[in-house]
């Protein structure tokens, strides 16, 4: 449609020409060829008006002189060169390749390269069908190349104009890595960039996780051009993945503040929209969404949508925050309905992947990530979706150890439950996904504790099975204690999501691993049978109750119930504080079991936990967290005290689903009334989702 239209832009020229210069007359004793005079006469008058720029008049004395004789090679050669003038390049290189001859070197050079660069922006089209998305960027392609092995057989380097036009040409085929090359040979070569070629130079080195260099080149691009809506926006993401959050917030509302919501043009009497002012809009509410404010993300795009609710880009980003706060359903109805008003949406499609991953409906994402994959493989936003893709899919393993140490006031022996020492190291394994809902898994688990000189060691090997689909998971395993009781262990898991903010679940144990060591050693196991319910309303909120109980084979059973509450306090970029609280009460049937085995015991804590970023490149990150609790712990007999306890902790992601994390606590419990002293160690390493 848009060549159409070119192509229409010389016969609406000769139109105009007709009313405008009615008065020229012709010779018709010379076949209507003007006579010399005559003839000179226009050529003079078009070629002042082309010095006064005046293109559209000039270029309609040429097209009466060529109805006339559409042999006249002035009137031809300049007839070309105007309509190149008025930005109809590809109309004038169609005429220019009929009669090469009457151009000089530096105009088919010209006329070439203005035909190649209108190549390259049609190749940034909006294209109707996904199967010719890049057809254009590859015709360009080629039709460079075709170029320099006409002009430049010797392999001399590209024209300096073509060099800047196929930066985009690169950057739109997805060609990122040689974008950031020849950039930076030209900049070695001493060449200054223009500003339309930074913006795609800045998207690939985004793209090759270069922020900080893409962020340079913005800057210099929107020092010449401050008003470019789309240089704003690229630039205030460059800065966000600087790690610069506030700095891209604060430039970016400055922008936006300078940006009315409506324009009025020269003459009108009804405002416009102002695209800029949306653009800027929209980008913040995505920006206060990754610097952690995601309430405020939610109301600004909530109130967008109220106000467009047909607009395909807005419904996307509401549906990404809706993800991020851990509402993978309500996400879902979002994206639906981005591609459900623009199918090509890419970002909709991503996130569609996104939420039915989360819902275990890898049934129905797989066809969308199948597609993406094949349709947009080069695209970052499909190939994060991928990476996540290939890690939840895969390999699933987790290597763990931990140990501590328990000492009495006074040198007294511990009455610790935990013994004097104790320590655990183990692994546990998931096999990739089969069948889009099952795995098998694994584990080896070795437990231990000294009481008073005796060690209990419970070693154990097993494998089961999970299951997950929907709002269903489950998971069965057999596992194997090798220690003096011994026997076969049996674990079953069930657990159901109600919705985005509700989860039950229920676990039930055969010789619960889990259970009392010190009950262990006196050759007394337990089984054990839990309910849980899981409120978590956002990700700033979670509520969580449990009630257990743990039925040993000397007939006691110890019943507990618990409640925790986790509540964001404070959130930053770079700093999120939690507060903590929680309560816990107990009863057991017996009272002269051979291990602690309090009758009636109960507790009421309040905590901080502080979780600081301390460095982040992408997937990679080092964080660390400080958990600070206290609480008054009653038991039955014993009367009650104040238990304190501090845990620290680091944590590595050194890729996408590689962490590392170890810490150490300390803590003063009191046991049968007797107060001691824990320190602990632990660490883990989790490979896969």
């Amino acid at each position: 449609m848009l060549k159409l239209r070119i192509l229409s832009l010389a016969a609406l020229v000769s139109l105009v020409a007709a009313v405008a210069f009615p008065a020229f007359s012709f010779n018709a004793d010379n076949a209507g060829i003007p006579d010399a005079r005559q003839r000179n006469v226009l050529i003079a008058q078009a070629a002042k008006l082309r010095e006064e720029r005046r293109f559209e008049q000039a270029l309609a004395l040429y097209e009466q002189l060529l109805a006339k004789d559409p042999r006249d090679p002035e009137a031809f050669r300049m007839r070309v060169l105007t309509l190149g003038d008025i930005g109809s390049s590809y109309r004038a290189w169609q005429l220019y390749r009929s009669r090469p001859e009457l151009f000089d070197a530096e105009q088919r050079e010209r006329l070439e390269l203005d035909y190649l660069a209108r190549l390259i922006g049609w190749s940034n089209a909006y294209s109707e069908d996904e199967e010719i998305r890049l057809s254009e960027a590859e015709a360009a392609d080629e039709a460079i190349a075709t170029y320099l092995d006409a002009q430049n057989p010797s392999g001399k380097d590209l024209p300096t104009r073509l060099q800047f036009d196929r930066l985009i040409l690169l950057n739109r085929l997805g060609r990122h890595r040689q974008v950031a090359e020849e950039y930076r040979a030209l900049q070695e070569g001493a060449q200054t960039v223009p500003a339309y070629a930074l913006s795609a130079v800045g998207d690939s080195l985004l793209v090759l996780k270069e922020p900080e260099q893409a962020a340079e080149v913005l800057e210099s691009a929107l020092a010449a051009d401050p008003d470019n809506a789309n240089l704003q926006v690229q630039l205030a993401y460059a800065r966000l993945e600087s790690e610069r959050p506030a700095l891209a917030i604060t430039r970016l509302r400055e922008y936006q503040q300078r940006q009315p919501a409506w324009k009025y043009a020269a003459g009108a009497r009804q405002p416009h929209q102002n695209w800029a002012r949306y653009d800027a809009d929209t980008t913040l509410a995505m920006l206060s969404a990754y610097a952690e404010d995601l309430p405020a993300a939610q109301k600004a795009l909530e109130q967008y949508v109220g106000l467009a609710p047909a607009n395909s880009a807005l419904q996307t980003s509401l549906g990404s925050v809706y993800q991020m706060r851990g509402w993978p359903a309500r996400a879902l109805e979002r994206h639906r309905m981005a591609i459900t008003l623009d199918e090509r949406n890419v970002a909709g499609r991503v996130g569609q992947v996104e939420a039915l991953t989360a819902l275990d409906r890898t049934d129905m994402a797989r066809p969308l990530h199948d597609d993406l994959l094949r349709n947009y493989p080069a695209q970052p936003s499909v190939r994060r979706m991928d990476e996540d893709w290939r890690a939840h899919q895969g390999w699933q393993w987790r290597v763990h150890a931990n140990g501590g140490r328990s000492e009495s006031n006074g040198g007294a022996a511990s009455a610790s439950p935990l013994g004097n020492r104790d320590g655990q190291y183990g692994f546990e394994i998931s096999s990739p996904l089969f069948a889009d809902r099952w795995r098998i898994t694994g584990m080896a688990d070795s437990r231990w504790a000294d009481f008073q000189g005796q060690r209990v060691h419970d070693r154990r090997h097993g494998i089961g099975i999970a299951y997950g689909f929907g709002g269903v998971e489950a998971a069965l395993d057999v596992n194997h204690a090798a220690d003096a009781p011994g026997g076969n262990a049996l674990d079953l898991h069930a657990a159901w999501r109600m919705n985005d903010v509700w989860r039950l679940g229920v676990d039930a144990r055969r010789d619960d691993s889990e259970a009392s060591l010190q009950a262990r050693a006196a050759g007394i196991t337990a089984d054990s049978f839990r309910l849980s319910s899981n409120y978590v309303p956002s990700e700033r909120t979670a509520l969580r109750i449990g009630l257990s109980q743990l039925r040993y084979d000397d007939g006691n059973r110890h019943s507990a119930l618990s409640a925790s509450l986790e509540q964001r306090v404070l959130s930053r970029p770079r700093l999120l504080l939690n507060a903590l609280a929680g309560v816990y009460a107990s009863r057991s049937t017996r009272d002269d079991a051979p291990y602690f085995n309090p009758s009636r015991d109960g507790s009421v804590e309040a905590g901080l936990l502080v979780d600081h970023l301390v460095w982040r490149d992408y997937d990679r990150h080092f964080r660390q967290r400080l958990d600070l609790s206290a609480g008054r712990y009653w038991q039955q007999g014993y009367g009650s005290a104040w238990v304190p306890s501090v845990r620290y902790e680091h944590e590595w992601q050194f890729a996408r689903g590689k962490v590392l994390q170890y810490g150490t606590s300390w803590s003063r419990p009191v046991y049968d009334g007797q107060r001691e002293q824990r320190v602990g160690l632990d660490a883990e390493f989790r490979w896969g989702e």
